[in-house]
């Protein structure tokens, strides 16, 4: 309702003596109160603007930032995913078993690369010796990743000769059978080189075709397809 500012009375409404000269002399009063001017009706907000304003701004293309980060998102889904299938120790694993194994497969990683690259780390390592659950999955995914790796070079001499048990690391014991497989790894020249070699169609299309039993899932295979 419109007020008048000096005598704090309620100005006239349409259709009430006064309204037209009270509309004139105070058409911001009346505008402020969603009064229509005379003879009309009150204009929108966005009446008069140009088309595209009032509009919401349309999204633009994901930046470089963007796309970094939702594969880094995927990764560790994809890594959180491998890493429930990580088995129950039968006692607790020290931390030092675990340590070692990571530290050789990073070595391995960096043979195959042909340089050195960032580690893999572990947190877990900080909080004690002692480690009384399933191989953390910044661990056991690597693992997984590089087994499923094996698969798809060669014509599975790789995977025949290297491959690791993984249902079996529940001990410190297993854990250092694997750091030892590891380590010969990084030392097959022959390993080295198919790993380095371009990828060829048909190893492109191998995490396509459905697992075997027992074998791992479409995004586990995806992972592994990624570090060959």
């Amino acid at each position: 309702m419109p007020v008048d500012p000096r005598t704090g009375q309620p100005l006239p409404y349409e259709g009430e003596p006064g309204y037209e000269e009270s509309m004139a002399a105070n058409p911001e009063l009346y505008a402020e109160a969603g009064a229509p001017p005379p003879g009309g009706e009150m204009m929108p907000p966005e009446a008069g603007m140009p088309p595209e304003a009032g509009m919401p701004p349309e999204a633009g293309a994901p930046s470089p930032e963007d796309i970094e980060g939702l594969e880094q998102e995927e990764a560790m889904l994809q890594q959180d995913v491998m890493g429930q299938a990580a088995p129950m120790p039968e006692k607790p694993f020290t931390t030092k078993a675990i340590e070692t194994l990571l530290s050789e497969f990073n070595n391995t990683i960096d043979a195959f690369a042909g340089e050195d690259i960032p580690d893999l780390e572990w947190a877990g390592a900080e909080g004690g010796n002692k480690w009384d659950q399933p191989l953390p999955p910044e661990v056991f995914a690597p693992l997984v990743a590089l087994n499923e790796s094996l698969k798809l070079i060669g014509e599975g001499e790789f995977f025949d000769k290297y491959s690791l048990d993984l249902e079996a690391l529940t001990s410190d014991a297993e854990l250092r059978k694997a750091t030892a497989t590891l380590k010969k790894m990084g030392k097959d020249k022959k390993l080295v080189e198919a790993m380095q070699a371009p990828v060829s169609p048909e190893t492109e299309a191998a995490p396509e075709m459905a697992p075997a039993p027992g074998n791992f899932n479409e995004d586990e295979q995806m992972l592994a397809a990624n570090m060959s």
